[in-house]
């Protein structure tokens, strides 16, 4: 009766593991444990089975001893008046009293070894059940944390798209400043000087604009070069944006300062760029 109550427990299907490579194994290696578990399982109950079967057999053979028994002492009872066929029908009545009780302690044996097995199965189905468990929290455990990271680096993006967006803002307002700034030098007369504390410092926001194809210097026209110098925290498309009004254009001030800027990443304060 044991036996068929662990049956649904001992069926359980071990889950199948997707997504992440380092539980595909521990998945397998509990596949086979279920799998001896169940041939032990079914070796314990054939054995439980013939335990039975013999105990059965053992009780009709004590019960035919017993029937012996009971004719050896009506056997005893009619030859009363015979001292030795008394005392073999003693002797054999002992003899019978002997095997009988060596049977049932033969069955007591084996009905005992058959709940022990019985436990064991017991105890390796909810070891079983423990590590399918664990492992079900570790894939929820896992998808847990994966979620998390996806959320932090769309959290991520979007600040980095906001910072962004403040940038170009304090971009234009740099530009509107120096502007008023022109403005009122060519009306009072006073030299424009642009105060390298307005300047923006660009923040960092993990991508690179990509290199434009090197273009040919334009040609170059009779009458003063505008020039600017780098300040300190200045970038090209701070440069670019100043001048043109778009951060993008600042492929023209590297092709008009080749000779000085053949990389982008070579802009050091205090050099002297040419503007087109």
């Amino acid at each position: 009766m044991k036996l068929r109550l662990l049956l649904p427990l001992l069926a359980l299907p071990a889950f199948a593991t997707t997504g992440f490579a380092q539980n595909t194994e521990s998945a397998a290696q509990l596949r086979r444990d279920f799998a001896t578990v169940q041939q032990q399982r079914d070796s314990l109950a054939e054995q439980l089975a013939q335990a039975k079967r013999d105990a059965e057999a053992l009780l009709v053979e004590r019960d035919a001893l017993r029937a012996e028994q009971e004719a050896a002492k009506a056997q005893l009872s009619a030859a009363q008046t015979s001292a030795v066929e008394a005392s073999e029908a003693v002797r054999a009545q002992k003899e019978a009293e002997m095997t009988v009780d060596m049977t049932v302690r033969a069955y007591a044996l084996k009905e005992q070894e058959a709940i022990e097995a019985v436990k064991a199965a017991q105890a390796a189905a909810e070891k079983q059940l423990a590590a399918e468990q664990a492992r079900d929290a570790a894939l929820a455990e896992a998808a847990q944390a994966a979620a998390e990271r996806d959320a932090a680096k769309q959290a991520e993006a979007a600040a980095l798209a906001s910072k962004a967006a403040m940038q170009n803002e304090l971009y234009a307002a740099q530009i509107r400043i120096d502007n008023l700034a022109r403005a009122l030098s060519a009306r009072s007369g006073v030299p424009f000087a642009p105060a390298a504390a307005l300047a923006p410092t660009p923040v960092e926001t993990g991508a690179t604009e990509p290199a434009a194809a090197p273009r040919p210097a334009p040609a170059q026209v009779a009458g003063p070069l505008r020039t600017h110098t780098v300040a300190e925290g200045e970038n090209l498309s701070i440069i670019s944006f100043k001048y043109y009004q778009s951060p993008n254009k600042w492929d023209k001030i590297v092709a008009a300062n080749r000779a000085k800027l053949r990389n982008p990443d070579m802009l050091r304060a205090g050099m002297v760029l040419v503007i087109p």
